[in-house]
């Protein structure tokens, strides 16, 4: 499976991650799931972060209705999240899999060392890394 960002979302995600060093960077990503291909992003959704740790992220309850409203707007869903780990792998934590729900989308930045991962919670198996492919579109 793969994860197809546009470049303008990926610099829009990117770009929150580095303004919010060295704190974490969080918020919502709308597209849709296609089950033998995977996830088409198609706009992303900044949100606050809410966490009293810099190195966790909660997303703001009101940026997350604000999101999926808009999304639904648009007729896209909520299919991921996003957030950014500060002096981190662009690899799920400890943390990140025990708040991960099944066959979510989660996309991870590492900075200030940009790198981008992509990510799906299996029950009972782990996260499963996506090939992120990173371009104008359509993909799928």
């Amino acid at each position: 499976m793969e994860v197809f960002i546009p470049k303008r979302v990926r610099d829009s995600i990117v770009s929150h991650a580095l303004s919010e060093y060295p704190r974490e960077a969080c918020g919502l990503l709308a597209g849709e799931k296609v089950r033998s291909k995977g996830f088409s992003i198609k706009r992303a959704y900044r949100a606050k972060n809410i966490s009293d740790t810099p190195l966790r992220y909660e997303i703001d309850p009101e940026d997350m209705y604000r999101a999926f409203l808009e999304a639904e707007k648009e007729s896209m869903e909520i299919v991921g999240a996003y957030h950014s780990h500060p002096l981190g792998k662009a690899f799920p934590s400890k943390i990140d899999e025990e708040k991960a729900h099944p066959s979510f989308l989660y996309v991870i930045i590492s900075v200030p060392r940009v790198r981008i991962g992509a990510f799906i919670w299996r029950e009972g198996k782990g996260f499963r890394e996506l090939r992120v492919r990173i371009g104008e579109g359509p993909f799928i």
